[in-house]
């Protein structure tokens, strides 16, 4: 008997040491789910120039083009004036990777007015669901255009300075 109670002395000692309420940094499943959900990823920012590498061709030598075709390069979209316009303009990512995306049909860019637009749609249904981005010819302001006939009926909904703004019609195109 003599010999048990010691060891189960150092058994109940052993026991006690490394629990969780030794440790103050240690976190409960409960406490990470809290942190988690309270995270707010941050506003994606517009992309900046690499210094010296300006662009030389003029957004207007896109007219005509895919918005998938390189002009001298570079891709419409992937143009950092034209990205800088359309992350200002919509702010909404999912539309931005809609526009930008490659499973929509897109057509030509075109002139529209005074500025420049590429316009995509839903495959087998254009009509129904649609989007346009124009773009002045220097490249300092973009405005989206979103047309969900489902949702919206006979009206768009237009991004500026990512305030979306609801007007009647749908996004223009060639």
């Amino acid at each position: 008997m003599m010999r048990i109670l010691p060891s189960l002395m150092a058994l109940t000692l052993l026991a006690a040491c490394g629990t969780a309420n030794d440790d103050p940094s240690a976190t409960t499943a409960a406490q990470n789910n809290q942190a988690a959900a309270a995270f707010v990823p941050p506003k994606t920012l517009p992309p900046t120039p690499v210094a010296g590498q300006a662009h030389a061709v003029p957004l207007t030598a896109y007219i005509g083009h895919y918005p998938r075709d390189a002009v001298d390069g570079v891709s419409f979209f992937d143009r950092t004036e034209v990205a800088t316009a359309l992350v200002a303009a919509v702010g909404d990512a999912d539309l931005r990777h809609m526009m930008t995306g490659n499973t929509g049909v897109s057509v030509p860019i075109f002139a529209y007015r005074d500025r420049i637009g590429a316009h995509g749609c839903t495959p087998h249904d254009c009509a129904a669901r649609n989007w346009t981005f124009l773009i002045t010819p220097d490249g300092g302001s973009g405005t989206g255009c979103y047309h969900d006939a489902a949702t919206m009926g006979d009206t768009s909904r237009w991004y500026d300075n990512d305030k979306p703004a609801v007007r009647p019609g749908d996004c223009p195109q060639v």
